[in-house]
């Protein structure tokens, strides 16, 4: 039986992708990888903004919980993500 996951990477190895050359970077498997994620994750945000478009039905919509909670969550993760990448130096 084949296992849906690739062997990991062996040390000195490179990834190679389908459909690509043979890589030298180090990084381009993680980046695909990353990719691919950021897709799924876009859908999933639109989803959830079809989701809040009930929200103003709702008798606890100006004192929402948890749309509070995950705003501030979205807004620490991406301020964190931009402080890591440097992109607040701009």
């Amino acid at each position: 039986m084949k296992h849906p996951y690739p062997k990991p990477l062996q040390p000195g190895t490179r990834p190679s992708i389908p459909g690509m050359p043979n890589p030298t970077c180090p990084i381009l498997l993680e980046a695909k990888q990353l990719l691919e994620k950021a897709q799924d994750l876009q859908r999933a945000i639109r989803s959830l903004r079809r989701s809040t478009q009930r929200c103003p039905t709702c008798p606890n919509n100006l004192e929402c919980p948890t749309m509070r909670y995950f705003a501030q969550a979205v807004d620490t993760a991406i301020r964190e993500v931009r402080r890591e990448w440097g992109l607040d130096r701009e």
